[in-house]
């Protein structure tokens, strides 16, 4: 495949969920934001819920966050320390990072990531619960909690809950490098 690549399945989630299922309080945070410039316009394609870890954010009135390199922690980073861990211990660098919830069989809507801001990014994907079809243009995987993939999110993608539970997964971003996974 060459739109997605499985880096590495059969990772210990298990922090990182239990610190999900402590902090509920967190999904949607992004929603009490005063300006909607300031958000990932992508989180708002579908059903699903959102908790932000670090999120994009905007230094002018007429910039939009997809065009603007901005990003800061979110309140939800400070409690997700097994989640900062892994991202640390794997990646040199990560910009943009948030968890997505999707019911059973929701879907998320065709789309392309867009804008400045993805042009020099990578996207992962590391699964935290739940079972779902992630598609890429004419590729499909069926994803398992503890899978850790990349893909070209410059092409289309959408993804469907295909599981008896809510689909969790950690989404995030990283500069783009010849040595990234």
């Amino acid at each position: 495949m060459k739109n997605i690549r499985i880096i590495k399945t059969g990772i210990n989630v298990s922090k990182i969920l239990k610190q999900i299922e402590e902090k509920p309080e967190y999904w949607n945070f992004q929603q009490s934001l005063p300006d909607s410039k300031v958000l990932d316009p992508h989180v708002y394609i579908s059903e699903a819920a959102v908790m932000q870890l670090v999120i994009g954010y905007v230094t002018h009135p007429d910039e939009y966050v997809f065009d603007s390199e901005g990003c800061m922690p979110a309140p939800a980073y400070y409690h997700h320390t097994a989640t900062i861990g892994f991202l640390k211990r794997h990646f040199k660098e990560f910009r943009r990072a948030g968890f997505l919830a999707l019911p059973p069989g929701g879907v998320t809507g065709t789309h392309t990531d867009f804008g400045k801001y993805y042009l020099t990014k990578d996207r992962y994907h590391l699964s935290i619960q739940g079972r779902y079809e992630y598609t890429v243009e004419d590729e499909s995987i069926v994803v398992e909690p503890g899978t850790l993939f990349w893909f070209d999110n410059k092409k289309n993608h959408s993804a469907k809950n295909v599981g008896s539970n809510d689909r969790i997964v950690l989404v995030w971003d990283v500069p783009h490098s010849k040595d990234n996974p």
